[in-house]
């Protein structure tokens, strides 16, 4: 029992949460995109999907170019995993709230309370993360991207979110 709960710990840590939330930011908006920041409330659904298994492998599954609607295709036939995401957002939301505060405290992200928008402050990616963490950020980056060319409004018909 212990080794699982020392998982769980490790897949809700705020600081992994706040890392993850500054690569959706980056993929979202590249270097020399020159675009709008992110919206705030799309900083809620990096989490509940990026952590969990099944949305998770879709995400790597699908290739960047096919988009969000691709992604949302993939589960048609699976219709409540596509509105689990909801679910999940909202029990998560305590630990997307302190990720947030951890990645706007530590300078991975800035807020512009003017617009509710987010930016990385560095697109560098760090060096020498495990393999694993790896996987998770390039999800997070890929799923910026999908999110990129979407308003709060569209996004949240999409992926059956309320932001």
């Amino acid at each position: 029992m212990i080794p699982l709960l020392t998982e769980v710990q490790a897949m809700q840590n705020p600081a992994l949460g706040a890392v993850l939330m500054w690569r959706f930011a980056c993929g979202y908006g590249p270097e020399n995109s020159g675009g709008n920041g992110v919206p705030l409330p799309f900083a809620f659904i990096v989490l509940p999907v990026v952590l969990h298994t099944r949305t998770r492998d879709e995400v790597e599954a699908t290739r960047i170019a096919s988009g969000v609607r691709k992604f949302e295709e993939k589960f048609k036939e699976q219709g409540d995993m596509l509105l689990a995401i909801n679910q999940r957002t909202i029990a998560m939301r305590p630990l997307s709230l302190r990720s947030l505060r951890l990645a706007l405290a530590s300078g991975l992200l800035t807020l512009l309370p003017e617009q509710g928008t987010l930016w990385p402050r560095t697109y560098t990616a760090p060096r020498g993360t495990a393999k694993s963490v790896e996987g998770l950020m390039r999800g997070a980056e890929k799923l910026g991207a999908w999110c990129a060319p979407f308003s709060p409004f569209e996004l949240a018909g999409i992926l059956r979110v309320e932001f």
